[in-house]
């Protein structure tokens, strides 16, 4: 049992460097055919989207928690230092969860409606291995992955920082915050990415499985609220030293929970298409 786990990783590594030799891949990126029709019609109102993700990144980018840890004299460089790039990643993170439905939602019910789905089973690869390949090869089509690393990576720092060393948070709850920092974004967009794909593999439409991935994607944002977990935990009399574990952490943990969950119900209805 002890070397199942490093061969399972190391397999798993090879088969991702082989991505680019994979058909099912390369389709999805768009290196050959026409996947998805529905990604490159949202794209042309691209700008528009971008624009929402400012004006919307820019009211969620702050946390009013962090705000209430400063002096007054260290607010504008606090601003600097970590509300505008938060604020930068939060544009960031609400286009990719727009986009990122547009990318899997039509990837199973286009292929089922099509009637291709039958010669994808036919290939040599697993279930797990086709969905894995669509999914990856329909997210690498957003441009996004590079700045959201730089970005998250350096707001996970900075707040790591800020915590243990200006307000004198404790070294273990500032690392598990600048954790919960770092993935929240990825999370994010991930769980569009999969509640895109897990509507489609019950669903026939790619218009309906797209437009209930919109509605569900926009009912998690609003779940998903730090200013609603906050007063969840003031409610429960919960003190986690100024809140940020609750309004951070706690937001993260679900988007991860949600998106492990879908890909086990992918799996599965996928499993139940090949039957």
């Amino acid at each position: 049992m002890s070397w199942a786990f490093p061969a399972t990783v190391q397999a798993g590594w090879r088969w991702f460097r082989s991505l680019n030799e994979n058909p099912i891949y390369l389709r999805e990126k768009g290196s050959w055919g026409n996947p998805n029709p529905f990604y490159e019609t949202l794209r042309r109102y691209s700008p528009f989207v971008v624009m929402g993700a400012i004006v919307l990144g820019l009211c969620a980018g702050t946390n009013p928690a962090l705000l209430g840890a400063t002096e007054e004299d260290e607010l504008f460089a606090f601003i600097c230092v970590l509300c505008l790039p938060g604020a930068l990643l939060s544009m960031l993170t609400i286009y990719g969860s727009f986009m990122a439905p547009a990318l899997t939602a039509p990837t199973i019910s286009l292929e089922v409606d099509r009637g291709t789905w039958d010669i994808l089973r036919l290939t040599p690869h697993s279930t797990a291995t086709i969905l894995l390949a669509k999914l990856f090869g329909g997210l690498a089509r957003l441009r996004i992955w590079r700045v959201m690393l730089a970005l998250s990576g350096f707001q996970a720092l900075m707040m790591v920082c800020v915590l243990s060393v200006t307000a004198g948070t404790a070294i273990i709850p500032s690392l598990f915050i600048g954790l919960g920092a770092l993935i929240r974004p990825w999370v994010e967009v991930l769980f569009a990415a999969f509640i895109g794909m897990y509507i489609s593999t019950w669903v026939r439409s790619s218009q309906l499985a797209l437009a209930g991935s919109y509605v569900v994607v926009v009912l998690m944002k609003i779940f998903s609220n730090s200013a609603i977990w906050l007063g969840i935990w003031t409610l429960l009399g919960v003190d986690d030293g100024g809140m940020l574990t609750g309004s951070i952490l706690s937001p993260a943990i679900v988007y991860g929970t949600a998106v492990l969950l879908l890909w086990w119900g992918i799996v599965r209805q996928a499993g139940k298409l090949s039957s």
